[in-house]
């Protein structure tokens, strides 16, 4: 299993903060900062079950496994999973999902997680 974080950070935006809230649900992941244009992403890369832990952790600490599952389902795509978390969320160290970019006027942090079977991650994360 493969696993992808990338967070655009805006001009009006710290990279500092960013990489934080990165780091906030992804502890593990050693992050470095790549130039797209006008435009600086923060990305991380990690692989299997034990980098994904304390996502886990927090969505049973919030309560929202079941609300999690349903987006998880609905983010499969070709043996990859592609969600999104609120930056601004995961700066104050709580996982929230959100759309691409309604509603958030920053960037989300985008997840991408190539598995062999999908299902079987979104059940990890979700039991």
């Amino acid at each position: 299993m493969k696993i992808k974080i990338e967070a655009e950070v805006y001009p009006t935006e710290s990279r500092e903060k960013v990489m934080q809230a990165v780091k906030n649900l992804f502890p593990s992941t050693d992050l470095h900062v790549q130039a797209q244009g006008n435009i600086e992403v923060v990305v991380g890369e990690g692989a299997g079950l034990e980098f994904l832990e304390n996502l886990k952790s927090m969505l049973r600490s919030r309560k929202i496994r079941a609300a999690a599952r349903s987006i998880l389902r609905q983010s499969k795509l070709n043996g990859k999973l592609v969600f999104y978390m609120n930056k601004q969320a995961a700066y104050a160290k709580q996982a929230s999902f959100t759309e691409p970019f309604t509603e958030s006027p920053l960037p989300p942090i985008r997840v991408e997680i190539e598995s062999d079977d999908v299902d079987k991650v979104i059940e990890w994360l979700t039991e």
